[in-house]
């Protein structure tokens, strides 16, 4: 190569004299240059050479340094670094201890200094002082580096009875009153002196004497040791008082009746009458029991079966039966027009007629006016209506109009002198048949045709004339038919009859059925018409067709039927319903009214569609309700004969005599009667022996007519519920969550005892509930339920152990006069004998009710029932907490958690939080079944949305236990909306399914009676049953139907031991 006036052998390789760090090379004579290769260095930080990195030197952070050289650390302030052939090394400038026990870093410094404290994790500037770590009684100070604690001096008070406060100071925010310490604003009985209320305020004492409730009843007493009148239960009748318990006769009244006094209140029943009737007799001799034997009906005394019409209203038809009068309206004919019109005095519809000109025409007619020939009228609703009559079209080329006529008419024919009018046909001759049409008069021989059955030769005819019928004088012959009136709807045919003779049969048009015609389609009946018509095609009757018969569309009281090739329809009547009008409904589709009631006259009582019974006054009357309708049948007895020393007894609720054993013995639930024997089965039941027969007849209440505000209510030892002002529930339920009285969802997990409800005025009751964090720390389930009602107390426990003043008792429970326990499937029910109830389930679910008379009077994690949710988290001082952990624990009871041990406060947590996000997430997906179609229908009853927080809350909290957690929510949210009046079926084999003995017959029904029926109320009508259960369904386990629960088994009424029951 030749390269810059040099040659170059073939392969030889140079320096670029224009770059040093570049190679070229000589091939084939041409000059390539390429960057010079740089060897692999094994050192992390090269510097760099002339063309390549070198290891004799570093570069460091962008910065250049040469071997063995040392350099401050940039990135450390209190460190250096030392390059050594490309490798840097960094460490720590040592320090000198500072001499300190807690010394601080200031910012730019590289050792500690004393100038301040760093203790526990905070820098503090020297001489500052703040709290110990170890409790809030001491406080420290920063000095130097070193840090001294040391008690924290009490500041003064000025009030006479300081609480003790935080580090055993004294406080005015609260009181030590006779060693009882009081928090503010909290009013408590004076320990010295019971009948003393005394009240907290800023450190101060104030005691007065205790307020008195009004007593509950008319006649309070003063008891030793007691404050307040109390109430004896005595009852005041007609200016006489008397005793709890006993009976008498009312002063001066019915000497037919009987008084009892039970707890104030008097009841008084007329001694039971063999028979009972609206409309006797009066007996000629002072008697308890009326003479039902006749009956006395408007001033006139009727025979049993005698009907007569009543003066005060002819349009009733009236029976005397056995005493009671039974009076029905007076059927009517149907009237022959659309709209019938009833006049006074009258007591069926009648069809309104027109006068005109002196005539009286009926409805729908038409006649040509007498005074105005021109005009044609009309009867409509009683009105006349008179219009031009309208001409006839005429096609006739030769029109004439006569004198006194409206209308031209066709020019007629002259035949043999005579006119003839256009369309008229005459005999010229006997066998000569003359027609005039439009002025032609066309004469032709007759030709007589033979079909007549009987031909008669007539003088002067042609032809033989056909044996015929005469109708006012004119003749018909047999087939024909005609209209005896004006009315378009009679006809009468000529028939002949069997034996040869002619016949009119006359009759009424029946219309056909218009079945298909839509009501649009429907037109009346036109002039000299009898039926509607239809505009459409209809069914046809049809010889196939024949005896069948339907629903007339247009009017479901029709029933047609296919006859003779006519459709012909009668409409069906009414029964005679015993409900107001403004309950009877008609369904679609239906012809007659019904109820959903029947209410029977004696007393107003109401039975459900389809109940019997029997009648109260006559044992031998048996009634059925039939939607409204009131049916009736009498029992016929056979004689009896009673030998062999048998005795002739009529047994109670039945109807006919028998013979039985007098001297025969009863056994009932394992104990025996003798003959004749009467005992108390419960509050509302008496049961009598009868000839080896027990006879039991239950009370039956009358309807509570409560007031809007008013709710029935059964107290213990009473038969018949009383009305008491409408109650409020509080529901607590899952890691707890309380819904007060007023509609909030407060949540709580304290682990302690805590008020979940108490009357704060009168002192009445208390419900105390004492929860368990089942092992996970900051969460909380309720454990058990202690309620106090006077003297009383009462321990809910876990799987429905209760105790009762502390003896474990056996189910069902009564303590008089304060409260009733009873365990009905899976739920136990407590009632008192002041209104209050609770439901428990036996495992955390807790339902309190209180009636409306305590409205503003309770306190605690319940509310304070004033009708106002936003004030319910109140503290027992009386402010408004600002978090629920604060409001749950002020309501802590002092005694600790009922078991002795240690109790902490509860605090607000979060356990979705602690959880994490997948925890979360899965508890958010499996809530979301309440907003699922199983519960969509209570929605709009109980909005789901506090509930499906309440569900997400639990479940994050539950970890492994989360499928229970899942059920006591769903549960809760479903017995809100069984309190609404709707039971949800959510159930599901998957879901919550709960387990019954199927061995002994029972099944799972979600919202089963509370009162379930037995071997001793199978025979009970079940409105006598369900008039003293006021306690909600309940789910649970349950017998199917058909059969009765009996020794904890599911058995056939059949298998039953023999118990006859009646009624009073």
């Amino acid at each position: 190569c030749l390269y810059q006036g040099k040659e170059l052998p073939n392969g030889e390789q140079f320096p670029d004299p224009a770059e040093p760090c570049r190679v070229c090379t000589c091939w084939e004579g041409s000059i390539s240059c390429q960057p010079r290769t740089c060897p692999l260095l094994q050192c992390p930080f090269p510097a760099r050479g002339p063309c390549c990195q070198v290891c004799e030197g570093c570069e460091y952070l962008g910065e250049g340094y040469l071997h063995g050289q040392e350099f401050p650390d940039p990135q450390d302030a209190c460190g250096h670094c030392t390059c050594l052939r490309g490798f840097v090394t960094c460490t720590k400038t040592p320090c000198d201890p500072p001499g300190c026990r807690h010394p601080t870093s200031p910012p730019g410094q590289c050792c500690p200094v004393c100038q301040g404290c760093h203790f526990q994790g905070q820098d503090l500037a020297d001489g500052e002082t703040f709290p110990a770590p170890g409790g809030c009684c001491e406080q420290c100070r920063c000095l130097q580096g070193e840090v001294s604690c040391g008690p924290l001096p009490c500041p003064g008070v000025t009030c006479p009875h300081p609480a003790v406060g935080p580090c055993d100071c004294p406080v005015c925010d609260g009181c030590s009153f006779h060693g009882r310490a009081c928090s503010n604003g909290e009013r408590f009985p004076d320990p010295h002196d019971a009948c003393r209320l005394c009240s907290c305020l800023d450190g101060s004492v104030t005691c007065v004497p205790a307020p008195c409730s009004p007593a509950p009843c008319r006649n309070p007493v003063a008891l030793p040791g007691q404050c307040c009148p109390q109430c004896s239960g005595a009852c005041r009748y007609q200016g006489h008082l008397y005793e709890s318990g006993t009976t008498f006769r009312p002063p001066g009244g019915d000497p037919c009746s009987t008084c009892t006094c039970l707890d104030e209140a008097v009841t008084c029943q007329r001694e039971p009458c063999p028979q009972q009737c609206t409309h006797p007799v009066p007996p000629a001799t002072p008697s308890c029991c009326p003479d039902c034997d006749r009956c006395l009906f408007e001033g006139q005394e009727l025979a049993s079966r005698q009907a007569v019409t009543p003066p005060s209203d002819p349009c009733q038809r009236c029976h005397c039966l056995h005493g009671n009068v039974l009076c029905t309206p007076v059927l009517c004919p149907q009237a022959a027009c659309a709209s019938p019109v009833r006049r006074p005095g009258h007591c069926c519809p009648e069809c309104p007629v027109c006068r005109h000109g002196g005539q009286e025409y009926p409805e729908g007619s038409h006649w040509p006016s007498p005074t105005e020939p021109c005009q044609l009228c009309s009867c409509a609703g009683g009105d006349v209506l008179c219009v031009m009559a309208p001409c006839p079209l005429l096609t006739c080329p030769h029109q004439v109009i006569e004198p006194g006529d409206c209308c031209p008419r066709c020019k007629g024919c002259m035949y043999d002198g005579e006119e003839h009018a256009n369309g008229t046909s005459w005999f010229s001759s006997p066998c000569v048949s003359c027609l005039c049409i439009h002025g032609i008069a066309t004469c032709a021989q007759i030709r007589c045709l033979g079909s007549c059955l009987r031909p008669v030769q007539v003088p002067g005819e042609c032809c033989p004339l056909c044996a015929d019928c005469m109708f006012e004088g004119r003749p018909y012959s047999p087939g024909e038919s005609f209209q005896p009136s004006l009315d378009p709807c009679e006809i009468c045919t000529c028939e002949l009859l069997a034996a040869g003779g002619p016949h009119v049969r006359c009759y009424r048009r029946q219309c056909p059925s218009l079945v298909g015609c839509p009501r649009s389609q429907l037109q009346p009946p036109g002039p000299h018409h009898c039926c509607p018509t239809c505009a459409q095609a209809l069914s046809n009757c049809t010889a196939e067709l024949a005896g069948n018969e339907l629903q007339a569309a247009d009017d479901p009281c029709y029933t047609c039927q296919c006859k003779d090739l006519t459709w012909v329809c009668v409409r069906q009547g009414c029964p005679q319903l015993s409900c107001p009008l403004t309950e009877q409904f008609t369904a679609q589709g239906a012809c007659c009214p019904v109820c959903d009631e029947c209410v029977i006259e004696t007393g107003g009582r109401r039975v459900s569609d389809g109940e019997s019974w029997t009648d109260s006054e006559d044992d031998c009357i048996s009634c059925t309700c039939n939607r409204g309708h009131v049916e009736c049948h009498i029992a016929e007895c056979e004689p009896v004969e009673c030998q062999g020393g048998l005795r002739r007894v009529r047994m109670p609720g039945s109807c006919c005599y028998e013979c039985q054993d007098p001297d025969g013995c009863c056994s009932y639930q394992g104990q025996r009667y003798q003959a004749s024997e009467h005992w108390q089965v419960d509050t509302c039941t008496t049961c009598t022996c009868v000839s080896g027969e027990v006879h039991c007849r239950s009370q039956r209440c009358p309807p509570a007519a409560c007031a809007a505000d008013e709710t029935p209510a059964l107290t213990p030892g009473m038969c018949c519920p009383r009305c008491l002002p409408r109650p409020a529930t509080c529901l607590a339920f899952g890691d707890p969550h309380y819904r007060t009285f007023d509609g909030r969802l407060l949540h709580f997990q304290g682990t302690c005892t805590y008020v979940l409800a108490q009357d704060c005025r009168g002192g009445d009751f208390s419900i105390h509930v004492t929860n368990d964090d089942r092992g996970r720390p900051g969460v909380a389930w309720t454990k058990e339920v202690t309620v106090q009602v006077g003297d009383a107390v009462v321990q809910l426990l876990q799987d429905w152990l209760v105790r009762v003043d502390g003896q474990v008792v056996t189910l069902p429970f009564l303590k008089e006069p304060h409260l009733y326990v009873e365990r009905q499937t899976n739920t136990v029910l407590l009632n008192t004998n002041i209104g209050v109830k609770v439901l428990w389930s036996g495992r955390s679910q807790l339902e309190v009710s209180v009636p409306g008379t305590y409205k503003g009077h309770t306190c605690g994690l319940c509310g304070d029932f004033n009708g106002h949710p936003q004030d319910d988290a109140r503290l027992r001082s009386g402010q408004l907490a600002r978090a629920e952990a604060a409001f749950g624990n002020s309501w802590r009871v002092p005694s600790g958690n009922g078991t002795g041990g240690p109790c902490a406060d509860g605090r607000d947590v979060d356990p979705c939080k602690e959880a994490g996000y997948r925890a979360r997430k899965e508890a958010n997906a499996r809530c979301k079944v309440l907003k699922s179609g199983a519960f969509e229908p209570c929605h709009p009853l109980v909005p789901p949305e506090p509930f499906f927080a309440a569900c997400v809350y639990d479940l994050c909290a539950c970890g492994a236990g989360a499928d229970q957690c899942l059920c006591d929510a769903l549960e809760a949210y479903a017995a809100l909306c069984r309190r609404a009046g709707l039971a949800l079926r959510w159930r599901s084999p998957t879901l919550c399914a709960v387990g019954c003995p199927q061995d002994r017959g029972y099944v799972f029904d979600e919202c089963g009676p509370p009162c379930p029926k037995t071997c001793y109320n199978k025979d009970a009508p079940l409105g006598a049953i369900e008039s003293r259960c006021f306690t909600p369904c309940v789910p649970g386990c349950q017998c199917p139907a058909g059969r009765v629960e009996h020794e904890a088994h599911c058995i056939l009424p059949e298998a039953c031991p023999r118990v006859v029951y009646g009624s009073l």
